[in-house]
């Protein structure tokens, strides 16, 4: 059971189970969130930015930065530029975290700039550090990192978790380590009045850090209790190396699990192209938005990427569905080839399609809602506002988006009436049955001798 807004207002419920004036799902708002290049950026850090044409990504976060690349891949996908908004994170330095007498820690702050250049380890006690040549740091995708045995003549060997922060050294001893991070939970805080109340949009995170997909779909939960119907998608996180030295992020499916469970966030994996040149996340955010609501978003071919970081097979696309997350896989083209959210719950399947229709519902009823408060409570003010709703549902049953009622079984319903303990009170109860979508196909062939 979920429930948006509180009283006093308009009150709205969800449950799952069997059935006993809105614009959503045209064209969304969409807010991604990434790293730009500050120096050469006219935007502001933490500040909703919006483009006028493609090129102005490069001018406003920086050529060729992360979040101005995103914004184009969103455009190729489909997201409407008049909707669009860019946020650039603002960038935070540490100097000297230190751990004494250890051999493993957990940075404070992660995830942690990928960029092995941005970052300095020095062991205190010896007096060496990653600057000198015999100190060998690398990056893992290991959680927790495993003991580095780098190859070489190095003094010290450290590795990183760029996206946990956990880190191993081959030897107990004195660290400090400096370092740069993004404030994530800055940047989402900055977005918070580019939904007005009544509107639906997708949040984008550039990440495929846990910890960051949890802050996000924290505020993705806040959003929605005020009826700014945000859902939110990244990058699940890679969690075994690739066999180059040094590593790129990959992904063992099988043993792949998270603690994200909200069916209004979607993970999706592989996250990144070849090399960890750029993430595909933006790409996904751009069809979400950008498609009508009568689309599912489900086998829908990505644009404007090349070769995937890993390429998943069959069993391994399962696997993933199995944790609740996107499998996005290569075959010729680049496609997504799910949609269900991160939430665990059974009671109805809660992927985009019905999650976009529920929302919209939640929306019309609230719209109702709203016009009915300060009015008289009579029958005739409460016909009124069943009449209303009934007719903008009947719409959604228009459009194939709900299943009709067919005389033997009652597909949906609005019921609105007085409630029996306060005469102030009107209640209104809505029952509704998305349409399915054809998510697989069970072939019988037939040979006759």
């Amino acid at each position: 059971m979920a429930t948006y807004g509180i009283f006093a207002g308009v009150k709205v419920t969800t449950r799952g189970g069997g059935i006993a004036g809105v614009q959503v799902g045209a064209e969304e708002k969409l807010v991604i969130f990434g790293e730009g290049d500050t120096a050469n950026a006219t935007a502001s850090v933490n500040e909703p930015t919006q483009i006028g044409a493609r090129g102005e990504a490069d001018t406003k976060f920086g050529e060729d930065s992360e979040l101005a690349t995103a914004m184009k891949d969103a455009l190729a996908n489909g997201a409407n530029i008049n909707f669009l908004y860019g946020v650039m994170l603002e960038t935070s330095a540490v100097t000297a975290e230190a751990f004494g007498g250890t051999s493993s820690g957990t940075l404070a702050n992660a995830p942690i700039v990928e960029d092995v250049s941005t970052i300095t380890v020095s062991d205190t006690t010896d007096g060496t550090s990653s600057s000198d040549a015999d100190f060998a740091l690398e990056f893992t995708y290991e959680s927790p990192p495993t003991q580095p045995s780098l190859e070489g003549s190095e003094t010290d060997s450290v590795v990183i978790n760029p996206l946990s922060g956990e880190w191993a050294a081959d030897s107990s001893s004195d660290y400090e380590f400096d370092y740069e991070y993004q404030e994530w939970g800055n940047g989402f805080d900055a977005a918070d009045t580019v939904l007005e109340e009544g509107e639906t949009g997708i949040y984008a995170a550039l990440s495929d850090a846990e910890s960051v997909a949890s802050n996000l779909s924290g505020k993705v939960t806040t959003l929605r209790g005020q009826y700014q119907m945000v859902m939110g998608v990244s990058g699940a996180q890679p969690n075994i190396n690739s066999s180059e030295s040094p590593p790129d992020a990959q992904y063992d499916p099988a043993t792949y699990s998270d603690a994200i469970d909200d069916d209004s966030y979607f993970l999706v994996a592989p996250a990144r192209t070849q090399d960890s040149e750029k993430t595909i996340v933006a790409g996904v955010a751009g069809l979400m938005a950008g498609h009508a609501i009568d689309n599912p978003i489900y086998n829908d071919v990505l644009s404007g990427f090349l070769d995937l970081e890993q390429k998943l097979l069959k069993s391994e696309a399962d696997d993933f569905r199995d944790e609740q997350v996107i499998p996005i896989r290569q075959q010729g083209s680049i496609r997504v080839k799910d949609n269900r959210s991160t939430s665990s719950s059974t009671d109805w399947e809660r992927d985009f399609w019905r999650r976009r229709i529920v929302d919209r519902v939640i929306l019309l009823a609230k719209q109702v809602g709203d016009s009915t408060i300060g009015r008289i409570n009579d029958e005739r003010t409460r016909n009124i506002a069943e009449t209303q709703l009934f007719s903008e549902i009947a719409e959604l049953v228009n459009d194939r988006l709900l299943k009709p009622n067919d005389g033997e079984e009652t597909n949906w319903f609005v019921d609105v009436y007085e409630d029996s303990t306060n005469s102030d009170q009107v209640n209104i109860d809505v029952g509704i049955t998305p349409y399915g979508i054809a998510k697989r196909i069970d072939e019988s062939i037939t040979i006759n001798t």
